[in-house]
């Protein structure tokens, strides 16, 4: 498929294909013609909005969507994913697959630096996916890596992956902030990606006050010629989603991102302002710590998972902009989507209390749901959900906290149940190892692990033909169902509120919405 890049002169460029290398077409938006005026302009500074002011800094440590807003911005990485909704080359400027799957040779740019000026090389690449792979990192993206069994270095330009299986999901992985490329020289001279970021990206890093701003300039040698468009960009966090509306009605920030519900009528409806908005891909879930008691018996979990008035949430929290999630989690708009696995739980509260019966607990319990104040969808869930539970017999205390607490408890394990939100983050139904395999980021936070599911992801993840992996996923999602280790309340619609000034800026198609903020390398003011 050929490859979509916005020129400088407002065009669109087209790679090699039926058009022909570099053949340029004139742009739309909105169905109109861009006018000569829409030129893109040079120079200024965007001020953005965030929901949290970012837990930590490190690439390959994943603390929500606003941290990676920043993130995107200063480091790259060997592919990403792009407004065409494909993973395009970043880093890597191609790639070659082996026949059999097992063997990937990435081909880097020349001439890319990082932002002290050092020369990216292949070593560099080598000491990023051996960091992600380290237990002592922490990092998100650890068991998809650790499919890696071998880097192989090959001059300055040239890093080969060896697999000991097929993985079908690799570049949409390597595509993700959590696999960032950083500099082997920095983290072996003992620099902190936590605190200072060294990275490739269109910005680099200048300044940050945590809780206050933080603070990205321009990178001139940026690999892209011409981009960025913007001098600088400042993110401010506003942990109050009503002062984050307002800043970005009065006129204080250009974006602010996780619109709230309620809100996106009037940001639509304002000439001044427009809605980058993306389909129903985030989901709202609860998710049990299955190693404390009563959530250690999956019969506890599934009589729950009646017990949420899913529709409610859907109305009161997402103002309908949004829909039941009643059966698995691969979204209509995959290939792999199951439909006959609707309505596998709906809103039956009879039916949750019978089942707590047949599992001991006729008299109900009690027990504290984890959620924060910080983000709406976030509170209104959990106050739904809880007064669910209570209805049915349970003593259900709700706990909120700020993001960042709610981070690091989710982080420790310290909670009995949570409320949460999440994407897919791939388009390939491969995200569910991120899920719910086995050493997994919420495996090691929540305890949850099963053979069967291991073993079905492992088989789904070295398929190479579609129609093959279709009902093995499909049974990965009646496995997760019947052991119920969430339960699923809500698809939602997800967007950012901008000034019709700000050009450029997309929002991701589908389950990679929330890279969205990528698109800032793009991003220009209107005059």
């Amino acid at each position: 498929m050929p490859h979509l890049l916005i020129s400088r002169r407002g065009l669109l460029r087209v790679g090699a294909g039926a058009l022909g290398a570099g053949a340029a077409l004139p742009l739309w938006r909105g169905g109109a013609l861009l006018a000569a005026q829409d030129e893109p302009q040079p120079g200024g500074e965007l001020i953005y909005g965030l929901s949290s002011d970012p837990p930590n800094l490190d690439p390959h440590i994943n603390s929500g969507t606003a941290a990676r807003s920043v993130k995107l911005m200063v480091y790259n990485n060997l592919a990403r994913q792009w407004v065409s909704g494909n993973v395009e080359p970043d880093l890597a400027e191609r790639w070659e697959i082996s026949p059999d799957g097992l063997e990937y040779a990435f081909y880097l740019r020349q001439g890319v630096t990082f932002h002290d000026g050092a020369p990216l090389t292949a070593n560099d690449v080598k000491a990023s996916i051996e960091r992600v792979q380290a237990d002592a990192t922490g990092a998100g993206r650890q068991a998809e890596m650790q499919r890696i069994q071998e880097i192989v270095v090959e001059g300055d330009h040239v890093v080969r992956f060896r697999l000991a299986q097929p993985m079908a999901s690799l570049l949409e992985n390597l595509a993700l902030p959590e696999t960032a490329i950083l500099s082997k020289a920095f983290l072996d001279g003992g620099g902190d990606p936590n605190t200072t970021m060294m990275g490739t990206g269109p910005f680099k890093f200048e300044s940050r006050e945590p809780g206050v701003r933080t603070e990205l300039v321009r990178n001139e040698s940026y690999f892209r010629s011409g981009f960025p468009y913007l001098d600088r960009l400042i993110y401010i966090p506003y942990p109050d989603e009503n002062t984050r509306v307002s800043a970005l009605l009065g006129g204080e920030i250009d974006i602010a991102d996780y619109v709230p519900w309620k809100d996106m009528q009037a940001i639509e409806d304002d000439p001044n302002l427009r809605l980058a908005l993306g389909p129903e891909s985030a989901f709202m879930c609860v998710v049990y710590n299955v190693k404390q008691p009563p959530f250690d018996d999956p019969r506890v979990r599934v009589a729950l998972s009646y017990a949420y008035d899913r529709q409610a949430i859907v109305d009161a929290v997402f103002f309908g902009r949004g829909r039941a999630m009643t059966g698995g989690v691969i979204p209509e708009t995959s290939w792999a989507y199951a439909a006959d696995l609707e309505d596998t739980y709906t809103y039956d509260p009879e039916r949750a209390k019978q089942l707590l019966a047949e599992a001991g607990f006729a008299d109900g319990f009690s027990a504290t749901l984890l959620s924060t104040s910080q983000y709406g969808m976030h509170q209104s869930s959990g106050e739904i959900a809880q007064k669910n539970l209570q209805d049915i017999g349970i003593d259900c205390k709700l706990e909120l906290y700020d993001w960042s607490t709610v981070v690091q408890r989710q982080a420790e394990g310290n909670f009995q149940f949570r409320i949460h939100g999440l994407a897919p983050d791939l388009v390939d139904p491969d995200f569910m190892t991120n899920f719910y395999a086995s050493g997994s980021p919420f495996s090691r936070q929540d305890g949850f692990s099963d053979p069967e599911i291991d073993k079905l992801l492992d088989q789904g993840r070295a398929m190479v033909d579609q129609a093959q992996r279709v009902p093995v996923y499909a049974e990965v999602e009646r496995r997760v169902l019947e052991l119920a280790p969430w339960s699923y309340l809500a698809w939602r619609e997800q967007g950012e509120g901008l000034k019709e000034e700000i050009q450029g800026y997309e929002h991701l198609p589908g389950s990679v919405g929330f890279l969205s903020a990528i698109t800032l390398e793009q991003t220009w003011r209107k005059s």
